[in-house]
């Protein structure tokens, strides 16, 4: 059986989805959401996602934080390398 909650997205989370949308316009507020709905979908076989991202113009904290999000999740797993940390470390101050 196949991951599919296509239709538990649309029946119960989109209707939230939609007054959480209102409300975040009404008081620019930046937010992003992403849902993994679908495996495959029936048209090109990727996996299926509803992504939904608010930037309000004149916000540049939240929309820096929001960019930040919106980019990540746009790449994904597949994509390029989002985040590289090192450590060195050395014995002896060398």
């Amino acid at each position: 059986m196949k991951y599919d909650k296509e239709a538990i997205y649309d029946a119960e989370i989109a209707p939230l989805m939609a007054q959480i949308i209102a409300i975040c316009k009404r008081e620019e507020l930046p937010f992003a959401a992403q849902f993994y709905l679908k495996e495959e979908r029936e048209d090109t076989g990727e996996p299926m996602y509803c992504t939904t991202v608010i930037r309000p113009a004149g916000e540049s904290e939240g929309l820096d934080q929001i960019s930040f999000l919106n980019e990540s999740m746009y790449y994904g797993r597949g994509g390029k390398p989002f985040v590289a940390a090192y450590t060195i470390r050395s014995e002896g101050g060398q």
